[in-house]
């Protein structure tokens, strides 16, 4: 199947998800693909923008909590308030 042949779902921060109609989703950040998932259901385009709204969701909050624990780590770390 041509790269061509699928669709492409766009996001803030020039992130793009593009779904190739078959099973799997790659993921871009400008014109570089940083990630890509599969979905083993058949799917409509409506299904598939759902699909990658939702993995698009999940990771920018695992994101987040990584981010938290490191603030979280160098709140805790003892070197952090000696002058």
């Amino acid at each position: 199947m041509s790269k061509y042949s699928g669709i492409w779902f766009w996001y803030e921060n020039d992130i793009s998800i593009y779904w190739n109609r078959s099973n799997t989703f790659y993921v871009y950040n400008g014109d570089k693909e940083i990630n890509c998932f599969t979905v083993n259901e058949t799917m409509t385009s409506k299904q598939a923008e759902e699909q990658a709204d939702a993995w698009l969701e999940y990771e920018l909050e695992e994101e987040k909590l990584r981010h938290a624990d490191d603030m979280e780590f160098q709140f805790e770390s003892p070197d952090l308030f000696k002058m």
